[in-house]
């Protein structure tokens, strides 16, 4: 209502209680201001604010002074009584007051129920009032709609309410209210059950407030609330609850399944744990894992739960089962009531005789996607597996691949490390593990975690003394020191493989190591050898090769020497003023270097034969006594001639034994020739020999040089000279002595040197076997008589001319019938042609080699009369034995000696089929 309205109104009031005040002021008197007006400004107050009744108040003042006579006494008004107007004034004003104080509380209640009953119409909160004397009920709209009846601001009759509720829930909400009204209850709650409009029940909440008058309750005055939504956000909080507690007690087993599995490392005992846990989740008693075999390609039940022997033999029969299907459809298999699955009779006899209705079982699939088996759980009432159940299977069964898996693994490991330390074991290389010990980030020492026999052998220990031990503190193994030590650091710090070489020089001898340190991820992994043997022999082989570069000089200065006087005398033979005695003696010059030269040349033949062991002896009953006056022969003109005193001891008595004359008094001679050598001029030499017990003893003693005493034993080695020496190794070749021992050797004794020192002198002692004294006489070590020479048909063929007709020429002055050839065709056709008794054929020779000639002589008619020589270069054993198997009688290397060829001639021994036997015939060839 606007301000216009509100005052006019006042001013409508104002002029009724003017009217009446016009037309019952004889009545009321003096009140009438009191009695009009005063009612009227209240009632402005109230209704329209504290404005209009002012304005009503001013009009009714100034009716207080409107005179109240009659029209007729208007003219002679007089001013009111100044009492009256102001106590009027007065209570207008608290009239005023109040009624504008009513009319605010009025606002405000007002404004407080609607605001109250938009509230319960917005929480949905219905309000009911019900007289129970009257037997009406007030309820608020909500609770109207809520109970499906129609909205009325008015109390409506209660059985019109009652008769909208279900019987069985009146008859509930009675007796229900007389126990409380016997109880003598002012309040209770209750939740009950309210039919929908739209279907279905509500849940609503009762707050009942008895009102009680005396001891009669007069009134039911209350609230509902419609909690359907709470009682379902209840109902689903409580299902997470139990959800919750659900996954917690199943993450509480899983927990401590996860910890009790490792504490086994059997497989069957971790499978069973898995089972029987996945059974608790199912509420299930019986169950069974079965694994695929690799190699068959079977399941087998690895673990079982509530299954006798004998039950599990049954299982293990069936082909085509729930854990079959499973394994061979790589996926979940539920059968949820077992009688009516479709499987054949054997598995649906199996289960019903063990009162197995449903099967849940989950296939075991590796990381690979390779099944390995299936874990089933069996339960007693027919039911499909519940998601949770489903949920847990899968982390029962990624268990249980992990641990198979895991065994798996380790069951290789233990397989290839088997093999690993088998091979390692019976390897002959030596391998260990070292595990480094930090100090910081400094790596200061290495432990022993692992040794091989090989490696325990090459440091001569045992692995238990070392295994667990610092390798710094160990004893055997002082050479892991620097700068090993540094490379093993060095392979761990960079992971790169380091290979070296380290020595130990602390023992009595000193010992090579080669060594490859490779990083491993529990250390380093250090292979090693003891290459000291090697070292030692790369060693000879250094001194050796360095012999073998002197032995050359040597040898080229040995043949250089006798060169000069040959071509000397040559030149003299040759020139037309030398006279018959100078050209005899050029002769001789030449026939004595040359024979220097041969003897050279038989000496290395001899060393090389020893050596390979192809050097025949030729043994004999010989006098001891006629060895020693060979050999002293043969030194005495270089005795003579640096002026030595030879001081020879022999014992008187005769002795004989089986030996080599001519081998023993080569050694003799070599003997006395070094101590000869080594000895300054107008030295003394000395010659001592004889038996006692059983051995023959041969001492050559000189005062010469000496030997220092770690010489000694290089002094037999090939090639060796004495450094300290100077200028008195000339003239030799440095293999006499290692021809000597070597041919002591060969008649089972042995040959020693000692010396006390440089300038001190040597003995050199040779100690052979006595053996039975021999019967037969004595081989002479000189020549024999010769036989009376015949004249021969010789055929020479070699494409050295000068060597065939040199030879040639020879063989005619002795009286043969000589024929030459160079090369191997020609030889083939004069031997065809002359048919000669003796054949000497070179055999590198162009066209024809000697062999094949030999061979087409043998094949021609009387070509086995003939006597076949190979006269060649080639003197090893194979090439002897490829001339006897061409066809020839004899093998003579070059240079041949004129005496041995004659000798030949003069004999004409038989045909020879074995090498060493050509070679000895009648002493005249030597291999």
């Amino acid at each position: 209502m606007s301000n216009v309205q509100r005052y006019a109104i006042a001013l409508l009031i104002a002029m009724v209680a003017g009217g009446l005040h016009w037309l019952l002021w004889p009545a009321v008197g003096a009140l009438r201001a009191f009695v009009f007006y005063l009612p009227a400004v209240a009632a402005a107050a109230a209704a329209l604010g504290p404005g209009p009744g002012t304005l009503l108040l001013f009009v009714g003042a100034i009716g207080t002074g409107w005179p109240l006579g009659g029209l007729d006494e208007w003219p002679q008004a007089h001013l009111a009584d100044p009492t009256r107007l102001v106590l009027y004034l007065v209570l207008g004003g608290l009239l005023v007051g109040m009624g504008a104080s009513l009319r605010r509380n009025r606002a405000r209640a007002v404004s407080a129920e609607d605001r109250l009953m938009m509230a319960i119409e917005g929480t949905g909160i219905g309000v009911f009032d019900i007289d129970l004397a009257a037997r009406t009920i007030s309820a608020s709209p909500a609770l109207a709609r809520l109970a499906g009846a129609p909205v009325s601001p008015d109390p409506v009759p209660l059985d019109a309410w009652t008769a909208r509720l279900p019987p069985q829930l009146l008859l509930d909400s009675r007796e229900h209210l007389r126990q409380k009204l016997k109880q003598g209850a002012t309040f209770y709650e209750r939740e009950v059950p309210l039919p929908s409009p739209e279907g279905g029940d509500h849940r609503v909440l009762l707050r009942v407030h008895v009102v009680w008058r005396g001891t009669r309750a007069v009134r039911l005055r209350g609230a509902c609330v419609d909690i359907t939504e709470r009682k379902q956000v209840h109902a689903q909080l409580a299902a997470t609850r139990g959800q919750l507690n659900q996954q917690f007690d199943d993450l509480n087993q899983l927990h401590e399944l996860s910890s009790q599995l490792p504490e086994t490392t059997d497989i069957a005992r971790q499978l069973h744990m898995i089972l029987a846990t996945l059974a608790h989740f199912h509420g299930a008693h019986q169950g069974m894992v079965s694994l695929l075999d690799p190699l068959t390609d079977e399941l087998r039940i690895a673990a079982s739960l509530g299954f006798d022997a004998t039950a599990l033999a049954t299982a293990q029969r069936l082909s085509d089962g729930p854990c079959a299907q499973t394994c061979r459809q790589r996926t979940r298999t539920t059968l949820e009531d077992t009688q009516t699955a479709p499987m054949d009779d054997e598995c649906r006899g199996f289960l019903a005789a063990h009162a197995i209705r449903a099967v849940h079982s989950t296939p075991l699939i590796s990381s690979q996607g390779e099944v390995l088996g299936a874990i089933t759980v069996h339960l007693g009432e027919p039911r499909h597996p519940t998601e949770r159940e489903c949920r847990l299977a899968d982390i029962c069964a990624r268990k249980a691949t992990v641990f198979i898996e895991r065994t798996r693994a380790r069951d290789e490991l233990l397989v290839s490390q088997g093999r690993f330390e088998a091979v390692l074991e019976t390897s002959g290389a030596p391998f260990v593990i070292l595990k480094p010990l930090h100090q910081g980030e400094r790596i200061v020492d290495f432990l022993w975690m692992y040794v091989n026999r090989a490696a325990a052998e090459a440091l001569e220990c045992t692995p238990e003394q070392l295994v667990g031990h610092r390798v710094l503190h160990s004893s055997p193994c002082r050479w892991m020191g620097n700068p090993a030590f540094s490379y093993c650091v060095q392979a761990v710090e960079s992971h790169t493989i380091c290979e070296f070489d380290t020595t130990d020089t602390q023992g009595a001898d000193t010992r090579w190591f080669h060594c490859i340190a490779s990083p491993i991820p529990e250390g380093v992994g250090v292979w090693f050898t003891d290459i000291s043997e090697r070292m030692r022999n790369e060693q000879l082989l250094r001194d050796s090769d360095r012999r073998k570069d002197e032995f050359l000089a040597t040898l080229a200065h040995e043949l250089r020497n006798p060169l000069a006087p040959i071509r000397q005398a040559t030149l003299l033979a040759m020139s037309p003023h030398a006279t018959d005695a100078q050209k005899q003696w050029s002769c001789e010059v030449i026939d004595r270097q040359v024979s220097h030269m041969a003897l050279l040349l038989d000496d290395l033949l001899d060393v090389s034969r020893i050596t390979r062991g192809a050097l025949p002896l030729r043994r004999a009953p010989t006098d001891l006594a006629n060895v020693l006056a060979s050999a002293v022969e043969t030194v005495r003109p270089l005795i003579d001639a640096k002026g030595h005193q030879l001081l020879i001891d022999v014992d008187e008595t005769p002795v004989v034994f089986d030996a080599d004359p001519l081998r023993l008094a080569q050694v003799v001679a070599n003997l006395l020739t070094n101590a000869a050598k080594y000895t300054d001029p107008g030295g003394t030499l000395g010659l001592r020999a004889g038996r006692r017990d059983g051995v023959i003893t041969i001492e050559v003693r000189d005062n010469g040089i000496g030997i220092p005493p770690e010489a000694i034993p290089d002094a037999f080695r090939m090639f060796a000279q004495l450094h300290h020496a100077g200028d008195r190794t000339s003239g030799g070749l440095g293999i006499g002595l290692a021809l000597s021992k070597g041919l002591v050797e060969l008649h089972g004794g042995t040959l020693t040197a000692s010396s006390e020192g440089p300038g001190r002198g040597s003995v050199f002692t040779v100690q052979l076997p006595a053996g039975e004294d021999a019967s037969a006489s004595p081989t002479p070590t000189g020549p024999t008589a010769a036989p009376r020479r015949r004249r021969l048909r010789v055929l020479i063929a070699d494409d050295n001319r000068d060597a065939s007709d040199t030879l040639a020429a020879l063989l005619q002055v002795q009286g043969h019938d000589v024929r030459m050839a160079y090369d191997g065709d020609q030889a083939l056709a004069l031997w065809r042609e002359e048919r000669p008794d003796v054949c000497l054929l070179d055999i590198g020779m162009p066209g024809r080699t000697g062999h094949q000639v030999a061979r087409e002589i043998r094949r021609s008619r009387g070509g086995e009369l003939a006597l076949l020589v190979a006269v060649t270069g080639w003197s090893q054993l194979h090439d002897r034995e490829l001339a006897l198997e061409a066809g020839f009688d004899m093998h003579l290397t070059k240079p041949v000696s004129p005496a041995q060829l004659s000798h030949l001639l003069d004999n004409m021994v038989k045909p020879l089929t074995h090498p060493a036997d050509a070679a000895s015939a009648s002493g005249v060839a030597r291999p």
